[in-house]
């Protein structure tokens, strides 16, 4: 019987994806494109303001928008940014901890019918002291439209477990 290359065995003639990788296989200069993209809907952004009590009239109103330097409605950036984090999920699947962002930035302005993608590199890798189980990333993940224009620029810390660390990361089904 041949191996499946993305999963694992769990019993007679049944699989289980694999999604990430473990903390060793990834280096500084690594570069990855997450896939698919994402097309955001100017609903997606009117649903994040009212999630996030945001009351800027940019994200949802049409008439006021027109008299800005854009002409039309924005999507929320706190939208935007969980997007473009949320599209590297399958790459850092291991991630047992988001630590932080050292860099928000969003360099151009997303609008409702935009499909947006995600690319990330790695800046460093290093051990983590407090827990053997897992490894340090710093990443910066760019966010891309359709057009391939940069929208975001995201540099963050991961922690990744360990080959071997898969019960530490998610449950086996």
């Amino acid at each position: 019987m041949s191996e499946f290359l993305a999963y694992v065995s769990t019993g007679d003639k049944r699989y289980r994806e694999c999604f990430g990788l473990d903390f060793e296989q990834f280096a500084a200069g690594q570069k990855f494109q997450h896939r698919p993209g994402l097309t955001v809907s100017q609903q997606d952004s009117r649903d994040e303001c009212l999630d996030t009590l945001n009351q800027q009239m940019l994200h949802f109103d049409e008439a006021f928008a027109a008299h800005t330097e854009w002409k039309q409605c924005l999507v929320d950036s706190t939208l935007t940014t969980k997007v473009v984090m949320g599209l590297t999920w399958e790459t850092f699947a291991k991630r047992t901890r988001l630590l932080g962002f050292e860099e928000i930035t969003l360099t151009k302005p997303v609008f409702g019918d935009d499909t947006l993608y995600a690319e990330s590199e790695i800046l460093d890798r290093a051990d983590w002291p407090d827990d053997a189980r897992v490894g340090r990333l710093k990443v910066v993940t760019q966010g891309l439209n359709q057009r391939g224009e940069p929208i975001a620029r995201l540099v963050h810390d991961l922690l990744i477990a360990r080959a071997g660390q898969d019960n530490f990361t998610r449950v086996n089904y």
